[in-house]
């Protein structure tokens, strides 16, 4: 009975004062939700394959070129080996090797061309999965052989068991087996392939070539399974030390990567890195410590005005304990709504959290993130609070100080208001020069006109038939290909480009272009100097990979170069093949024009230095670029789908992919929108939580020092040397929090746009702006309470004490 009176008297509290129980509580619930979401993302993310049963002892080795600070993520096959070979902390090894995609039929019936995986024996020891029918042990053995998914059987032999001990024919081996039907991958996993194959080519190869050749093939892709006890740190300099002594490899220095790494290691075309979801969580955590100065501020504040209350108890001879349980109560009820609040808000915004963050929510798991939030901030909430209780209750005249007045009392208010306006001056500050940078990215001249480019990728199988209708289309102005061109986060790169006077230890890297010689104009990019290449400058059986003899280069290449005129200079590129003993084709052009610098990749990359020569296959390359009349994008797209459904075939994708280069550098900027809006509601919410809070603790601390108030003004203070007085403590809880928050959100923002090739400046007047515009809001808030106060006529409060 004891417990239900206390609980009603806890209910009538909430109801008594409702406006700030409401803050409190939607504070609270909002600032719940917000961190659970960055959490829970952030544990989801970081956990891709850390199901497999070794994974916190299976390692990915990469590389760093050490002259331009690139990953690399293909590496010797002959690595692996020495690695087994010569290190005892390496217990096994399993290697991804190069990708050559094909097309796969079924009797007379043709596949869409599946992913293909080519791998080695040990890859299932590494990464074990489920074999729903077919053979569980050493499922791969021989060449004939292959594994599938769940998937991949299901939708062309409608059932895994049907599929199983299928033959089917590719582009390398006339006869090869369905031996085992693997379970599909979860969803939190990078091992996404539809089909298994034992390699054949870099084993052949290997063979045929000299150890040095060797360590020039950097097609592979290698997993280590390293003892439990091994210091990684130790062991990485343990291995580059090995590739040094023995001169194996004098450009890269290895790198290991743990397994729940790998994704955002090599995540660089992810709409959302790690670092994004980083900043998320963390934003998250900030807005909940905002939240919480917020909540403990009213709590507090609610508890002064119910001074009376506990003085009355006081008298009657209420026991301390009891008060102070009352007390905590009311707390554990307010974070206990705001916990029912908050799963609400969770069922109903989980789907679209889901949606827009390209990620999977397990409402479960979610929830129990949710549940454990919740008791630590209840905990923590308790920690501050239960100090606060006692000695409120242990005062003689039981007064708590009330909101911002110049005695001891209001130095734990004082101090929780200059943190949660600091959250909200860092969140305010790092909007504004996050959506300065956005808008620099928006509006840079990228070097070629963006307004009426579309870009189409040909994924289907009569690519010179849509390619010629594309071509004669009366709403495009231009169309020319551009081999396997498109821009991405991550460009294609060699650097192995040569020319005359080249440093043998420089080794830049590159972005060959093979382009149709209408490229300048479909782009509108001017020529500098000399001209373009055109079909004149191909020779029938030169080089079937570069049959072009010369070549343009941009302006970025001809700096880099510093050969002075480089007209009729020689330069010369990999040609993307590799012969019999290892060596790599060359193609060696003469440089007849020099082209102007243009963004070929999205801005957190700089200008690359670029060789442009012209694509051999004119009606049947993969990337086509067409123009249009900008504000026509849609109507062009459209005609261009028509035309790629009218030529569709069977094993065609179900999709084209057409975008203009809008929509492109849309998504390729999607995660710094959501950046911004997410700062933006943060700023909102956190501008808001500490308007309303500060407005209801202003209220009470002017009623709180009403007395003091009356006696200054018996003593001669006018209204407005009082008004003055209130000022100024509020303005130096606005400048403490300014000079606290503004050097942070500097630091944390510079690491931000460190990501960027090019990047706004942070200017001195956007410091002078956010202090001018919180001061504004500060002062607006507690203006008209400040100035009742001041204008109170003494004598009727003296006399009501």
């Amino acid at each position: 009975m004891l417990l239900q009176h206390y609980i009603k008297i806890a209910f009538r509290n909430l109801l008594k004062y409702k406006v700030q129980s409401i803050i409190s509580i939607v504070g609270l619930a909002i600032g719940l939700i917000c961190f659970t979401y960055g959490w829970n993302w952030y544990r989801y993310e970081t956990s891709y394959d850390g199901f497999y049963p070794q994974a916190s002892n299976i390692y990915r080795v990469y590389g760093i070129d050490k002259q331009t600070g690139k990953k690399v993520e293909q590496l010797p096959l002959i690595l692996a080996r020495k690695l087994k070979k010569d290190f005892p902390e390496v217990k096994e090894t399993t290697q991804i090797y190069s990708k050559f995609g094909s097309t796969f039929h079924y009797g007379k019936t043709r596949l869409e061309d599946p992913d293909e995986e080519f791998i080695d024996e040990q890859y299932f020891h590494f990464f074990p999965r489920p074999v729903i029918c077919g053979k569980k042990d050493d499922i791969l053995k021989t060449l004939d052989e292959i594994a599938v998914t769940r998937s991949f059987a299901v939708k062309y032999f409608k059932t895994p068991e049907e599929a199983l001990g299928k033959t089917l024919r590719n582009g390398y081996r006339e006869h090869i087996t369905i031996v085992s039907v693997l379970e599909d991958a979860p969803k939190n996993s990078m091992m996404q392939t539809d089909v298994y194959e034992l390699d054949k080519f870099d084993h052949e190869r290997e063979n045929r070539i000299t150890e040095e050749m060797q360590w020039k093939q950097q097609s592979t892709i290698i997993y280590l399974m390293l003892e439990p006890t091994t210091n990684i740190q130790a062991f990485e300099k343990k291995i580059n030390a090995y590739i040094s002594e023995h001169d194996y490899n004098r450009s890269l220095r290895l790198k290991l990567a743990r397994l729940t790494e790998v994704r955002h290691t090599f995540g660089s075309e992810l709409t959302f890195n790690l670092s994004y979801i980083r900043t998320f969580t963390i934003t998250g955590l900030l807005l909940l410590l905002c939240v919480f100065f917020n909540f403990t501020n009213l709590l507090l504040n609610r508890i002064y005005l119910r001074n009376k209350e506990m003085k009355l108890r006081n008298a009657i001879g209420a026991d301390k304990k009891n008060m102070i349980f009352q007390l905590l109560l009311e707390l554990t009820l307010l974070v206990w709504i705001s916990f029912l609040l908050a799963c609400c808000l969770l069922e109903i915004t989980a789907e679209g959290f889901s949606r827009i963050f390209e990620t999977t929510l397990q409402q479960d798991v979610l929830l129990s993130h949710l549940c454990i939030i919740t008791g630590i901030s209840w905990l923590l909430l308790t920690g501050i609070c239960l100090p606060l209780f006692l000695r409120f209750v242990r005062t003689p005249s039981l007064l708590v100080s009330g909101g911002i007045a110049p005695t001891r009392k209001s130095t734990f208010r004082k101090t929780s208001m200059t943190l949660q306006l600091g959250i909200c001056i860092f969140f305010l500050m790092s909007t504004f020069i996050m959506s300065r940078q956005i808008s620099f990215m928006k509006h840079k001249d990228l070097g070629f006109k963006k307004d009426g480019l579309i870009q189409l990728a040909m994924t289907f199988n009569d690519r010179e038939g849509i390619s010629r209708e594309i071509s004669t289309l009366a709403i495009l102005k231009g169309f020319t290909q551009a081999g396997i061109f498109s821009i991405t986060h991550e460009p294609q790169t060699q650097n192995e480009v040569e020319w005359d006077g080249k440093s043998l230890d420089f080794a830049p890297n590159f972005q060959v272009l093979q382009v149709g010689s209408n490229f300048p104009e479909v782009f509108d990019i001017p020529i500098v100097k000399g001209r373009f290449v055109d079909e004149a400058d191909m020779i029938s059986g030169h080089n079937p990979r570069f049959p072009c003899t010369k070549a343009v280069i941009n302006e970025e290449a001809a700096r880099i170069m510093n050969v002075g005129d480089p007209i009729g200079k020689k330069i010369s590129v990999w040609d993307y093949s590799t012969y019999s003993d290892g060596t790599r084709g060359r193609a060696e052009m003469e440089i007849v024009g020099v082209i102007k610098d243009f963004q070929s990749a999205s801005l957190r990359n700089p200008i690359l230095p670029q060789v442009i020569v012209i694509d051999g296959s004119k009606w049947t390359s993969y990337a086509y670029y067409a123009r249009t009349e900008p504000g026509k994008e849609k109507a062009a797209i459209k005609a261009i789908r028509n035309v790629f459904k009218k030529h569709a075939k069977q094993g065609d994708p179900s999709t084209c992919e057409v975008q203009s280069i809008n929509q492109i550098l849309d998504q390729l900027s999607t995660s710094e929108n959501a950046s911004l809006q997410l700062f933006t509601l943060l700023a909102m919410f956190c501008t808001l939580i500490s308007i309303f809070g500060l407005y209801s603790i202003s209220s009470s601390n002017m009623e709180q020092r009403r007395k003091e108030i009356a006696v200054r003004k018996v003593m001669g203070a006018s209204a407005r040397t009082i008004v003055e007085m209130f000022f100024r403590e509020y303005l130096a809880i606005v400048l403490i929090a300014n000079l606290l928050a503004l050097p942070l959100a500097w630091l944390f923002m510079q690491n931000w746009l460190q990501q960027y090739a090019y990047r706004s400046s942070v200017q001195p007047w956007m410091y002078i702006a956010i202090i001018l515009f919180t001061t504004i809001i500060i002062i607006c808030t507690v203006l008209y309470q400040t100035i009742r106060a001041a204008r109170t006529n003494p004598a009727e409060t003296i006399k009501s004490e």
